[in-house]
């Protein structure tokens, strides 16, 4: 009777192993206490069990084609809770408001897979189902490449970021920037001004954001990392933002490069600078059609870290030059944009941090609206007439603070951006209203207006 009865729980415990090894584990352990089953039957039902599981495919994932070396799933998610407050106040001193807006939404919900197929070979698709991802015409896609990396670099040739606006991205290996891995809650005024889709109509009246930077289809460069020496890259792609766009029997091809001096003194210590330069089409946003219009600009930047302290800062200038032609173009005249950030983080500990930003644009009677600036802000919701103004300049103040969650991660604690907890309030300031008629001019009178945006934001996120 003993006999059988360890048969039987021997036999039970080997075919539920394949789905539950922990709690068979510890049913072993109870039965060779209890003096049913020897350790050695124990440790034979184990190795069974290990075997059985792994032809099972329990813990495992299978891709589809046998050459793949290595399957990589990553990605994080944001969410968050926005509240603007607006005001503004006439060049003849009337002063009005708007309701308060508030909203919670999921900022960003990522979803990475990265495929190594061998030899330096591989494919990454990064997708994005928040629908917020304003930076590209196809907001659900964030990055989709061919790589290939050896001792002289890596070539993507596909839809990535191109490097351009310290906030977006970094040729510095020491200071890589990402939206996961931002100190404040959104990118500021400047670099949504270059990196945001283009958003001017397809007549001449307005050209807002320029669509200069971020996601674009091509061949990207980037040289090997060198955190003590310097470190470069290069793309060539279409000028359009978005990955349909293939042209317009123009010339849409556009030319960044990128060039910075690292310097890792210690993990406590480190310093970069470095200048991104590009040239580039403008496209109008209703029609995506190349308008003629010529941009060309650069970007040079700072970030220094010392022990609890990092400063980063960044000043980019770009020359929109018209073509003049009424039917091709949205803008008949030339303008040069500049802005700047300016960036001080304080590490207090291994969970908080506190940060402060200031940015600045002047879009040289260019123009934007608020909500090019403010992300979120939605003119439409108001009846005060200055949220639907063209704004010549911006400045912005950001105070946030920054909780990083204590984890542990193989042994190690891990205290990053995997789990964080960001709160933020930013104070915008908008002026001189821009008046469109046969040439731009600024607006007098009780149209000139000057409007304020307090934002409130909480973010929390989640990367895997």
């Amino acid at each position: 009777m003993n006999s059988t009865l360890k048969s039987m729980l021997i036999a039970a415990a080997a075919i539920t192993s394949v789905s539950a090894f922990a709690q068979d584990k510890a049913t072993l352990d109870l039965l060779v206490k209890k003096g049913l089953i020897t350790a050695e039957e124990r440790a034979k039902t184990l190795d069974e069990a290990a075997k059985a599981r792994s032809a099972s495919g329990v813990n495992k994932v299978f891709v589809k084609e046998d050459a793949t070396k290595r399957l990589t799933i990553g990605g994080y998610f944001q969410a968050q809770y926005q509240n603007f407050d607006y005001s503004q106040t006439t060049a003849t001193g009337v002063s009005a408001s708007a309701p308060t807006q508030g909203s919670f939404l999921m900022r960003r919900l990522y979803l990475e897979l990265l495929a190594d197929v061998g030899n330096g070979i591989s494919g990454n698709i990064v997708l994005d189902t928040s629908g917020n991802t304003s930076s590209s015409s196809t907001s659900w896609l964030d990055r989709a490449m061919v790589s290939h990396s050896s001792e002289i670099g890596t070539f993507d040739l596909g839809y990535r970021k191109v490097t351009w606006g310290y906030e977006e991205s970094t040729v510095s290996s020491l200071f890589k920037a990402s939206s996961g891995k931002l100190s404040t809650v959104e990118r500021g005024i400047t670099n949504r001004y270059w990196a945001e889709g283009e958003n001017g109509s397809a007549n001449r009246s307005d050209g807002r954001r320029l669509g200069f930077a971020a996601h674009h289809t091509g061949l990207h460069y980037n040289s090997v990392v060198n955190p003590q020496g310097f470190e470069y890259g290069a793309s060539i792609v279409n000028s359009a933002q978005g990955r349909f766009t293939e042209g317009t029997n123009n010339n849409d091809l556009a030319y960044y490069a990128n060039v910075v001096w690292n310097n890792k003194v210690s993990d406590n210590e480190a310093y970069a600078v470095g200048v991104n330069w590009g040239s580039s089409r403008y496209f109008n946003s209703t029609s995506a059609v190349n308008t003629l219009a010529n941009m060309e600009g650069y970007n040079p930047f700072v970030g220094v870290k010392y022990f609890n302290w990092t400063f980063q800062a960044e000043y980019m200038s770009t020359k929109v030059t018209s073509s003049k032609d009424a039917a091709a173009n949205t803008d008949d005249q030339d303008h040069t944009p500049t802005g700047y950030n300016a960036m001080v983080v304080y590490k207090i500990n291994d969970n908080w941090e506190g940060v402060v930003r200031y940015t600045s644009l002047d879009t040289d009677m260019r123009g934007q609206k608020i909500s090019d600036g403010e992300r979120g802000f939605a003119a439409a919701s108001t009846a005060a007439t200055g949220t639907g103004s063209l704004y010549d300049k911006s400045d912005a103040v950001y105070l946030g603070v920054n909780y990083y969650f204590n984890l542990e991660a193989l042994g190690q604690q891990v205290n990053g951006y995997n789990a964080k907890i960001q709160f933020g309030f930013e104070r915008a300031k908008f002026k001189d209203v821009i008046t469109q008629a046969s040439t731009s001019t600024l607006a007098t009178g009780a149209s000139q207006i000057s409007a304020t945006v307090d934002t409130l934001r909480l973010q929390a996120q989640v990367a895997f």
